[in-house]
Order: structure tokens, then C-alpha cells, then sequence
């Protein structure tokens, strides 16, 4: 179907929002808007320097009475409370929104305070939400890589899926001499190229299906964490080496992750002169590592644009779990444990209905709207 023929149908395609949140996260957006002006995407800063320091057009200043326009210097509490403060302009960004792609560099103030609430007032607002972050290298210390960890755990109540992103994983020990400038890039280059992928699959019809719908699935099911990979190849032997980057990916802890996947989407670019002997090549030789049983989703889009080239893109999922809340409304269900024989009941959030875009009932700077357990991160059985 067109997107002409979609329009005159009464069916609106999915929206992507792409929100870079904290000062690594906001630049990492800014590169991805400089290479792909059409990307719907908006910076989120307490830091008024670095949002007008970028290329963008939409930008949200936070916390302007609690940091006065500075950044939050590493204080995760100053990060969350200037987002509660104005959280009534990240609910009006959300508006008609289906996936929310948050990108974020953890272990500081902003970022790490920040983006737990933004994940919960996502989830309220019905968004499927996916996370990428950028961990702490080892070198920046155990105190940054703890703050990360810790809201790492925030995130994961309310997010769908996370694509943790370790820059350790992205430098290979004998770059001796890799500039510094271009280690902390390649995690921003990850990020760019999963959010260019994911976009590309959700905006162009493809000739062998994969669509929104392949994504909520493997995102809604994904048990919390799934890992990002891709590759591209060009001329004779495209299809062999795209394959072969895949088998021995750093993000995939070069391979062995495939090995032990529950879940995988895999997404096929090229241009017109694509093969069907090159989809098989690729294809054989990822079915060649995974196991019997793994839940597999893959397409295949023609774009003039790769003419000559093949790019291929992957999410792994190491665990797999049945949906606990139904993906259209957010409503409360229950999901049985096959193994326990007893029932669970998923107690989160069911959203504010008719008012997701009222500003919050703050007091103390916490929003009372939201459930006790969740404000007070008690954690429950699934």
C-alpha cells in the first residue's frame, strides 16, 4: 500500500519521535538531524549552552529554575526534578506519538535522573517505548558506572525494550592510539545508525513484510534488554561481507549472542539491483548460528539510495517473555508462569486517559499521580 493510497484509507502511519535527553543524548540527535533533516526528533537539556550549541530546531529547556541554566553537574536528583518541574512539555511532544526512541548517555546528572520519568510519562501517554544508552567506559570509575547501573534499573520499570550500548565493547584494546574524541563517537554512530535503521522500516514499504507491527512485537516481548547491530557492504561480495560483520559483531559479543537468541529481527537494504540470492546469502548464514526454536521476523526495502550497497540491521533478544500488558491500551492483565502454575499480576500503570497532557500533581517535587510502589521504586514479582 502507498502512502497515498494509506492516507485516502484513514490510516496514519506510525510515528517515531526521537528525543536526545542530557548533553551527550542531545548531541548524538543533533548529528542524526545534520545527516537526516526529515528525522522527527527534539533535544531535552538543563544545559541552555549545549542545546544552543546544536543545529536544531526543537529543543526543551529544563530545570531553568532549579539548575538556572546550567548543567546539572552530576547530581541524578537535580536531572529527575527538573523534568517532573516541566513535564507538561514532554507530554506535549507525545501527542500521537507510537515509538518514542530515547538516547541518552548514563552516569551523569541529566540523563541518568531524567530519562526514568520520561520513560514513565511515555508509557502513560500509550508510546511504545525504546531506549538506547551509552554506558560509562571502564576508566570514568565505578562511581559513574553505579549512577548508570542504578538508572539503568529505573528505566527498565517502565521502558519496553533497551538497547544498552557498551562503549567498553566499541574499542578494541589495540586502538592504542585512538583518539578520545573518536572513541566516545562510535557510541554516538550506534545510535545513529539504529534509529536511521528503524526509521527506514517503519516509513518505506518493503518487499517481503516487516513492519511496525514486527517491532512492537519483538520490543514488547523482549523481556527488557535486546542488542542493536548492523552492517553494509558494497559491490561483488556485499552480501558475504555483511554477513560475515554480523557473525563476529562487537555489540553481538562478536557473534555468540546469536547462539543463545530467544527473539530476532533482521532488516534487509538495498537498491534495485538487490538479488534474491544475495537475501539468501545473508539469511543462511545468520539461520546458520541461531537455535531451532528462535521467534525470527525478517524484511526486506528497495531504496534507490543503496544502490550498489546492502546494509543490514539486527535485534537480538536474549530472553523472551509473553506480553503483560496489552500493547494497544496499557490496561492491567494478568500472565501465568508456565513453570510456577501461578498467576501474576502485572500491577503498573494504566495511563491518565482524557488527561495524559495535564500538568502532574507535584508535592515535594514528586508526582502524586503516580502510583506509591512506582514513585518509591518497590520493586514487584513478575
Amino acid at each position: 500500500m502507498t502512502d497515498q493510497a494509506t492516507a485516502e484509507k484513514g490510516v496514519r502511519a506510525p510515528r517515531m519521535l526521537v528525543m536526545g535527553v542530557g548533553s551527550s543524548g542531545s548531541r548524538a540527535v543533533s548529528a542524526m538531524i545534520s545527516l537526516n533533516p526529515e528525522l522527527d526528533a527534539v533535544a531535552i537539556d538543563t544545559d541552555t549552552k549545549v542545546l544552543e550549541a546544536l543545529d536544531l530546531d526543537r529543543t526543551i529547556h529544563v530545570g531553568a529554575t532549579i539548575t538556572r541554566g546550567l548543567s546539572s553537574g552530576g547530581d541524578v536528583e537535580l536531572g529527575r526534578q527538573s523534568i517532573e518541574k516541566d513535564s507538561s512539555s514532554i507530554r506535549k511532544q507525545l501527542r500521537e506519538v507510537d515509538l518514542l526512541v530515547i538516547v541518552a548517555g548514563l552516569g551523569g546528572g541529566t540523563g541518568s535522573g531524567a530519562v526514568p520519568v520520561i520513560t514513565r510519562i511515555a508509557r502513560e501517554a500509550g508510546a511504545l517505548v525504546l531506549i538506547m544508552v551509552a554506558m560509562p567506559f571502564k576508566f570514568e570509575g565505578p562511581k559513574i558506572t553505579r549512577i548508570a547501573e542504578e538508572s539503568l534499573k529505573r528505566i527498565r520499570s517502565h521502558a519496553d525494550a533497551i538497547i544498552r550500548i557498551q562503549n567498553e565493547r566499541l574499542v578494541d584494546r589495540s586502538d592504542s592510539d585512538l583518539p578520545a574524541e573518536e572513541a566516545f563517537a562510535r557510541s554516538h554512530q550506534v545510535m545513529m545508525d539504529a534509529v536511521f535503521s528503524i526509521g527506514r522500516l517503519l516509513s518505506r514499504n518493503g518487499i517481503c513484510g516487516l513492519d511496525f507491527a514486527s517491532i512492537h512485537t519483538m520490543l514488547r516481548n523482549c523481556d527488557g534488554f535486546c542488542h542493536f547491530a548492523s552492517a553494509e557492504g558494497a559491490g561483488k561480495d556485499r552480501a558475504k561481507a555483511v554477513a560475515d560483520h554480523i557473525l563476529t559483531h562487537r555489540l553481538l559479543n562478536k557473534g555468540r549472542m546469536l547462539e543463545s537468541a530467544v527473539g530476532l529481527v533482521v532488516g534487509l537494504t538495498g537498491g534495485r539491483d538487490l538479488k534474491l540470492d544475495e537475501i539468501e546469502c545473508v539469511m543462511n548464514r545468520i539461520h546458520e548460528k541461531l537455535p531451532a526454536a528462535v521467534w525470527l521476523n525478517f524484511g526486506v526495502a528497495v531504496d534507490p539510495a543503496f544502490e550498489g550497497r546492502l546494509s543490514a540491521i539486527t535485534l537480538v533478544a536474549e530472553q523472551w517473555k509473553e506480553p503483560l500488558v496489552d500493547g494497544g491500551n496499557r490496561q492491567m492483565g494478568l500472565s501465568f508462569n508456565k513453570n510456577s502454575g501461578q498467576g501474576e499480576l502485572p500491577l503498573e500503570t494504566t495511563g491518565k486517559g482524557e488527561f495524559t497532557y495535564t500538568d502532574p500533581t507535584v508535592h515535594n517535587n514528586q508526582d502524586l499521580d503516580v502510583p506509591t510502589y512506582i514513585r518509591k521504586d518497590i520493586k514487584l514479582p513478575r
